[in-house]
């Protein structure tokens, strides 16, 4: 399933590119352009990875179905959630690369909850407080979180 998830996020983009035009061809020109295009996209995600991680040895692939589930969470409340559940935002900014490259237009609503649990003097209590509404899987994560504060 992430695999489907993974490639149907990196496909997007190169399917926007196309405007189905009369003559079967990309509007940006040939299906190689289109290649080429996503060789460079891709190639300044990795790049963007390499300099946030001062390392050129990372999983990229496991970055990419990171970030294809973390395109996902579409709102703050969904990221605030996640984040303090997580314990640590310090890998935000990696994440928020992911985000860039794979699906730009969650970045505000990550961006809000990373300000939510930044700004909490303590995340846990996002997810630990009374009538705080989780989801299912959410609320395991919590339970487990919240009983050993």
């Amino acid at each position: 399933m992430r695999a489907l998830v993974l490639a149907l996020a990196l496909l997007v983009p190169a399917l926007s590119a196309c405007s189905g035009g009369s003559d079967g061809e990309p509007a940006g020109g040939s299906a190689e352009n289109v290649a080429q295009q996503e060789d460079e996209a891709t190639a300044a995600w990795r790049a963007a990875v390499e300099d946030e991680l001062g390392a050129d040895t990372f999983d990229f692939a496991a970055i990419q179905a990171n970030a294809a589930v973390d395109c996902q969470r579409t709102d703050a409340g969904a990221w605030s959630v996640h984040l303090a559940l997580s314990g640590d935002t310090a890998t935000s900014a990696l994440t928020r690369i992911g985000l860039e490259h794979a699906c730009s237009e969650v970045v505000p609503a990550f961006d809000k909850g990373v300000a939510t649990v930044e700004q909490a003097a303590d995340p846990l209590d996002l997810v630990c407080g009374p009538g705080v509404d989780l989801s299912s899987e959410d609320a395991l994560k919590a339970d487990l979180v919240c009983a050993n504060r």
